[in-house]
């Protein structure tokens, strides 16, 4: 089950960043006692442009690694100077950098994107000593002669000394962590410079999340992280209240297990396919005639987002490809997918692949939605393809007025779709306060493990659309 699972994916647009929110009160929990830290792990890189080519041998591998991180914490420290001079929001002292241009500023952040789009497997290679199609020797040496150092009281600085504090394995320094959490926190890059400096991270074999740590990674965990770091930390061009810290850690965990493989949708496909119930479905899948699948979808189906190993998709799209490999599995998805949206950019490339059947999630938040959704049915109906829809998935429309889902699934009948009911057994479940993410949008993985079951016991004949 754990050999790679292949889909063909077009992902034209992949919206991670949705608004962070808990619900629900946030109980106190005790501080840390303040404890001044060393603010690196080993001694700071000397001052000065000093050039940490892979042909000098007096370099080790982990101060080239530690140089990287580094000049990282450094750049994002400066675009977090940018965002607190165009947003006025944020302690001056504490991001300020007096003395410096935005254009300066602009062009340390430069550095940073272009250090970060190096291939991974370069910087390894980098790291090593060995030859290679990457030097970011250039990037490194700029950030780190700017001589730009946090305050004690920054988000890096901070998680830096909290996270020294309580690691318990002898994994390597937390830096890397922190940099993520200074990343991460601000939000609005978690699409690209956080998920690249990830797999640069990883490539370079540093820690990525505090598991690795050998620290613990319940809710709970992390709301008393934030708990203690929330009161120490300066006013910040981005949220940093006990929840913002939570989510952030939460994020990391996820995120890092997923790009490690400890827990992604090939592991929990392997775990969904263990148990009794869909063992039995197994046959009946192995013996599916040669199909195409399309699936045209919102978030609750992107396999990136943080809040769960793997979405339904993939989960059950794992345990096809094992299974059914005569099946192939076409997805598209986009974050916050409308049905009025994905009738214009999709559809034609959905009809063109002509696939037996089609399973839509979309979004229907207005009466231009509900009109695509009957424009969509039709144009499937008249392909000859079979399409599916859920009577409801719980997204944030259908979970406030459940009214919406009602709507959508008899717009659906109407136009010969088949509606896959599932709402009573989402909101029967033993586990359904569970399902909800720290986000207040997305769902976790018993939410999607329900749905990758239902989704195959109905793919395999063990169910009808209509319970």
């Amino acid at each position: 089950m754990r050999r790679p699972v292949h889909l063909t994916l077009a992902l034209p647009l992949l919206t991670l960043l949705l608004p962070a929110c808990m619900p629900g009160p946030i109980l106190p929990l005790p501080h840390d006692p303040p404890a001044p830290a060393p603010r690196h792990t080993r001694p700071p890189p000397p001052d000065g442009a000093v050039s940490t080519s892979a042909e000098d041998p007096a370099i080790t591998r982990a101060h080239r690694v530690d140089r990287l991180i580094e000049a990282s914490i450094r750049a994002t420290h400066a675009h977090h100077a940018l965002l607190v001079r165009k947003a006025g929001q944020g302690d001056p002292l504490c991001y300020g950098l007096e003395g410096r241009t935005d254009d300066e500023l602009q062009a340390l952040v430069a550095h940073q994107r272009a250090l970060f789009a190096l291939d991974p497997s370069a910087l390894r290679a980098w790291a090593e000593g060995r030859p290679g199609s990457a030097d970011p020797t250039p990037h490194l040496d700029a950030l780190l002669a700017a001589g730009i150092e946090p305050s004690l009281s920054t988000p890096v600085e901070l998680s830096t000394s909290y996270l020294r504090r309580r690691a318990t394995a002898p994994e390597g320094t937390p830096r890397a962590i922190a940099n993520l959490f200074q990343i991460i926190l601000e939000l609005d890059r978690d699409g690209d410079i956080l998920q690249q400096a990830f797999d640069a991270y990883i490539a370079l074999g540093v820690p990525v999340y505090v598991g690795q740590l050998g620290m613990k990674g319940s809710d709970a965990d992390f709301l008393a992280m934030g708990e203690a770091l929330a009161p120490k930390t300066c006013a910040s061009p981005f949220a940093t209240d006990p929840a913002a810290w939570q989510i952030a850690a939460r994020k990391l965990w996820n995120w890092g297990e997923k790009k490690l493989h400890v827990r992604d949708a090939a592991v929990v496909a392997t775990e969904l396919s263990r148990e009794p119930a869909v063992q039995a479905l197994l046959p009946a899948l192995k013996a599916l005639p040669a199909r195409k699948l399309a699936v045209l979808g919102h978030s609750f189906t992107l396999e990136l987002h943080w809040s769960t190993p793997g979405s339904f998709v993939q989960i059950a799209g794992a345990i096809l490809a094992e299974q059914s490999p005569q099946v192939t599995l076409l997805q598209t998805a986009a974050g916050g997918l409308g049905a009025a949206k994905a009738e214009k950019k999709y559809l034609a490339d959905l009809l063109a692949t002509k696939p037996d059947s089609a399973l839509l999630v979309l979004l229907t938040r207005s009466d231009d939605d509900y009109a695509a959704l009957a424009r969509i049915g039709k144009a499937l109906r008249e392909a000859k393809i079979d399409a599916y829809v859920f009577d409801d998935v719980m997204d944030g429309s259908s979970r406030e007025n459940s009214a919406v889902a009602r709507k959508a699934a008899d717009i659906a009948r109407k136009e010969g779709m088949h509606v896959i009911e599932v709402r009573k057994l989402l909101e029967s479940a033993p586990d359904r306060d569970a399902f909800l993410c720290l986000d207040g949008i997305h769902m976790t993985e018993p939410y999607h493990r329900l749905m990758a079951r239902e989704w195959l016991r109905l793919l395999a004949g063990a169910r009808r659309p209509a319970l």
